[in-house]
């Protein structure tokens, strides 16, 4: 058993020297701590782990949070939807499902519990050490008489996204007395609605070991959480202690006596598995618990803080003169690193990550439009794993455009585990207005973005295994769908009625400029996909045109419908209407309604809303940043001038893009605030607490791309990476790491000084 003194344990709080890895909250706000909570969340790609305080509160609310492990919600739950004032009701839909709390730690000084709320708080702090991976906290509370430093850090292991750890420090200032301490694993945990996933608890002990397995009420998923955990004096001596299971929960207690201005320091250890990763996931919660209970808490938190170097190492966007942009960026990255799993193919992340309960962990099409891109340029193994959680869902998009009446693969709109679209059928707005949810039967631009992706991925890392395992055949369905999706007037040019654009403050609209110039996109890139495999690959296209019944009229048919698909460009102008019909639309002034605090389906209504020329969100901004290489600079312009005062901004999707087209045209103090705006969704506790449902990754992933695209003016070209940088001067040199098929790449600027990406000497 290794034996941690005084230097270690005082070590292991070590915070990173500069302060712009470090995100602190200072004091104790109960209206801010629901968003802090997410903010400071612990996540690994594996779990996510509320920063909610160990003793809890009366507005603390811990959560572990799986990824891919969803079970259904059974009767009426109510959740926040689309914004903080739309209200869902929903039945029996998957979610992700909650694991034991394993960071409860209950103090007794003298008989007396220590609780936040009834306690005198005398000081109070959490700093998440971004570079490191952990989340540590300090604080002093004033019982009676006595005063009382306490200290505690928590990490999940990036090494092993199995194991969590948790250390704990109590030192008295002024008294001398009996204290109790446990630390505590609770299995009595419900879903927001106070829905039961985990049942059939049962609680076991191997020799100082404790166990809590259980399985989840629909799928039978089993889960087992192994616990750790000892204590010892300043000097390293450890204090003998009993173990307790309980019938939903682990306990680890020792009754001691403290002496004033020593510390008493507890050390914990979890293990958590669920049969989505191993068949007997007790049998490997134990083997691992055994294995770093032996080597102890202090170098399993070292393995976790080199990995997250190495991947620091190929993320970090380092900016030299602008702290506080250099802070935000570091978030936007931990939360990045942190959301996704390239060990698991099944699994992808909710738009609100791991950190939160919001759409119930339901992925979206913001995962391959905003975040998939910080991968496939800076982890491609992360990126292929995601792709192919769509290719496993693959057979539940080709279900739902049948459904639907169409060929081909429609992907859902809110998908979990199996890909079956979870949509819910309609929400409660502030007004008390119900409003049908038409996104998952109109939205379908979803299946466009995932081609996107697909090609993206493929043309960045050149990974040929992939795409004919694969991607080829997802490009192909998605391509069938859109030649299946599109109708025909007697000009001859091809429409697509009845859908969603990005922008959902209108519904129902025909030839949506997005959703028709991904679509068209799509056919093109399905058409030279098959080109290129009949070229290079002749027996692999033979074979799965085999499988999915593909013949060569239907390729052909996709070009026809790309040549002939309108996309609403008026060359005299250079403005893309947004849909047709747009510009008929009643223009509206949005600064009559600043300052405002709530998003303007509230203010307006949405009948009224649906009327006027206002947007929720970049819609053909967001087109041009993702196909704006095909046309001139002047068209980004135009249309970025005429749309972006149009956008209400009411989506947390909508800021990093607008941020990074105005980087692209020079605008750079539009850029920057749009910049901030984005960071400020999750950070402004100030001005709303969005992010207490939990971070907004989309928009992280956004701020990525305005630093790399944008900023960093980083073009993609099939033969390599151009370089078009439009940096502010006050952000002094800006480094940016890139892989580019198989290659590590820096892109350094100084000021707006233009330079390409050098391979790593």
């Amino acid at each position: 058993m290794t034996r941690i003194g005084r230097t270690a344990q005082a070590d292991m709080f070590r915070v990173t020297e500069d302060p712009r890895w470090l995100l602190t909250i200072d004091g104790w706000n109960s209206k801010w701590e629901p968003a802090v909570e997410s903010v400071c969340a612990l996540v690994n790609g594996y779990c996510g782990v509320r920063a909610a305080v160990e003793e809890g509160s009366s507005v603390s609310n811990p959560a572990t949070f799986l990824n891919g492990l969803f079970d259904a919600a059974h009767g009426l739950v109510t959740q926040a939807a689309a914004t903080p004032e739309h209200q869902v009701i929903a039945a029996a839909t998957p979610e992700l499902v909650k694991a034991p709390d394993w960071s409860r730690i209950r103090v007794a000084i003298e008989g007396m519990p220590v609780r936040l709320a009834e306690d005198q708080l005398l000081q109070h702090g959490r700093t998440l050490d971004m570079h490191r991976g952990v989340l540590i906290r300090e604080w002093r509370v004033r019982s009676g008489k006595r005063t009382t430093r306490l200290r505690s850090l928590r990490f999940a292991s990036l090494e092993d996204r199995h194991l969590l750890g948790q250390v704990f420090e109590l030192t008295p200032e002024d008294w001398s007395g009996e204290v109790i301490l446990e630390t505590v694993v609770d299995g009595d945990v419900t879903n927001e609605g106070g829905v039961r996933h985990l049942v059939g608890l049962q609680t076991y002990q191997e020799s100082e070991r404790l166990f809590l397995s259980a399985v989840t009420s629909e799928k039978k998923l089993s889960i087992c959480l192994g616990a750790w955990a000892r204590l010892t004096t300043h000097h390293g001596r450890p204090i003998e202690g009993a173990q307790e299971c309980g019938e939903r929960t682990l306990v680890h207690r020792w009754t001691f006596c403290a002496e004033r201005g020593r510390s008493y320091t507890a050390e914990k250890l979890c293990t958590l598995f669920t049969a989505r990763d191993i068949p007997q996931p007790a049998a490997r919660a134990s083997e691992l618990l055994t294995t770093v209970a032996a080597t102890g808490l202090p170098a399993a938190l070292e393995a976790s803080a080199r990995a997250w170097g190495r991947r620091w190492a190929s993320a970090d966007i380092h900016i030299a003169e602008d702290a506080v942009i250099q802070q935000q960026t570091r978030f936007a990255l931990y939360h990045l690193i942190g959301c996704a799993n390239p060990e698991d193919e099944r699994a992808s992340p909710g738009a609100r990550s791991l950190t939160g309960e919001r759409y119930k962990g339901h992925v979206f099409w913001d995962t391959e439009i905003f975040v998939l891109p910080f991968f496939v340029f800076t982890h491609p193994p992360t990126a292929r794993a995601l792709l192919m959680y769509r290719y496993h869902t693959l057979p539940a998009a080709r279900d739902k455009a049948h459904r639907l009446g169409f060929q081909g693969a429609l992907y859902a709109w809110e998908s979990t585990d199996t890909g079956v679209d979870v949509t819910p059928p309609f929400v409660f707005n502030a007004a008390g207005e119900r409003l049908e949810i038409l996104t998952g039967v109109q939205e379908h631009h979803v299946s466009a973005d995932i081609g996107f992706a697909v090609w993206q991925y493929w043309k960045a890392t050149n990974d040929t295994q992939f795409f004919l395992q694969a991607g080829a055949e997802m490009l192909f369905e998605i391509a069938r769908f859109w030649a299946s999706r599109v109708s025909q007037e007697d000009n001859g040019h091809f429409h697509i009625r009845d859908v969603i654009g990005p922008d959902e403050y209108h519904e129902t609209v025909t030839d949506n400029a997005y959703t028709n110039c991904m679509a068209r996109w799509v056919l093109r890139r399905g058409v030279e996909a098959a080109t290129w495999l009949r070229i290079h690959h002749p027996e692999q296209l033979t074979a799965l045109a085999d499988t999915i019944d593909l013949e060569e009229e239907e390729i052909a048919v996709w070009s026809h419908v790309a040549e002939k698909l309108v996309d609403n460009f008026d060359s005299t102008t250079g403005i893309f209407e947004q849909y047709r019909g747009y510009l008929d639309l009643r223009p509206a002034d949005l600064q009559l309604y600043e300052p405002r605090r709530q998003t303007m389906d509230v203010i307006l209504g949405w009948q009224q809303l649906s009327k006027t020329q206002i947007i929720k969100q970049a819609d053909v901004v967001m087109l041009l940043v993702l196909l704006g290489d095909q046309y001139p600079r002047h068209v980004w312009d135009v249309n970025y001038r005429f749309y972006e005062p149009r956008t209400a901004h009411d989506s947390s999707l909508s800021a990093s893009f607008h941020a990074l087209m105005a980087a692209r045209l020079g605008d750079l103090d539009d850029a920057e605030r749009f910049f901030r705006k984005a960071a400020n969704v999750d950070l402004n506790f100030e001005h709303g607490v969005t992010a207490a449902g939990g971070v907004h990754i989309a928009a992280l992933g956004g701020m990525w791309q305005a630093l790399v695209f944008g900023f960093g003016g980083v073009i993609v070209e099939d033969q390599g990476l151009r370089c078009e940088p439009r940096v502010p001067h006050h952000w002094g040199t800006v480094r940016i790491p890139l892989q580019w098929r198989g290659e590590q790449l820096y892109h350094c600027i100084n000021g707006e000084q233009e330079t390409n990406p050098r391979s790593a000497q």
